[in-house]
């Protein structure tokens, strides 16, 4: 999929400076890549939002009434909302004079970004800041890892824990894991389902277990 960058030209009806805008038909593809991992896709999202209203010199409330939208629902969309609208998008894309394109692609095979526990170790310390990661955790403490990386880690993060646990320990894992958010429980709990699988204990937390 495909979001919003700011555009040398204006393509859309009006102007970032009208007190209106309206969304055109089409609008042209020119954006940057997102990641098929729900909390990036977010975090681009709203940072591009944010970003680009800072670079403009605009309040919330300013590029609101030009989209026609509250204050409150911008704010909402710069700080990690999970249920974008993509009529709301394009409306705000034009107020911030930009083009919004969203595109699907097939997925290509990936290779391992990992090669050995040693070189997964190093990659996913950095998440376990109050007790150091050590080789021996992925086979002694498999859910522990698991659920660490899933509430805290990117795609990438995933996709190297999976390839050094192996995809049956690694799914396993996930079933497992309890002390993790909801909305990532939610999430992973339908990936299982679509693996045959099904989670094997509630979530415990309200938030993410980070001790």
């Amino acid at each position: 999929m495909y979001l919003m960058l700011p555009t040398n030209g204006w393509n859309g009806t009006g102007c970032p400076t009208c007190d209106r805008v309206s969304v055109p038909n089409s609008l042209d593809a020119l954006a940057i890549i997102m990641h098929d991992n729900s909390m990036e896709i977010r975090s681009s999202v709203s940072r591009q939002l944010r970003r680009r209203r800072l670079e403009l010199g605009l309040s919330l409330t300013e590029v609101a009434r030009r989209a026609e939208t509250s204050a409150a629902t911008l704010s909402r969309y710069e700080h990690d909302w999970i249920r974008f609208e993509t009529h709301t998008l394009r409306k705000l894309a034009v107020a911030l004079g930009c083009e919004l394109s969203i595109e699907l692609r097939p997925r290509t095979r990936r290779r391992s970004t990992v090669r050995n526990t040693r070189e997964a170790c190093a990659r996913l310390k950095r998440l376990f800041w109050d007790h150091p990661l050590n080789e021996a955790d992925f086979k002694t403490h498999p859910v522990w890892v698991v659920e660490r990386v899933l509430e805290y880690g990117a795609l990438d993060d995933i996709h190297a824990l999976r390839d050094t646990m192996g995809r049956k320990s690694f799914l396993k894992a996930v079933a497992a894991a309890g002390r993790v958010s909801p909305r990532t429980r939610n999430f992973w709990c339908q990936i299982l389902e679509m693996e045959g699988m099904s989670c094997t204990k509630k979530f415990s937390r309200n938030t993410a277990w980070n001790s």
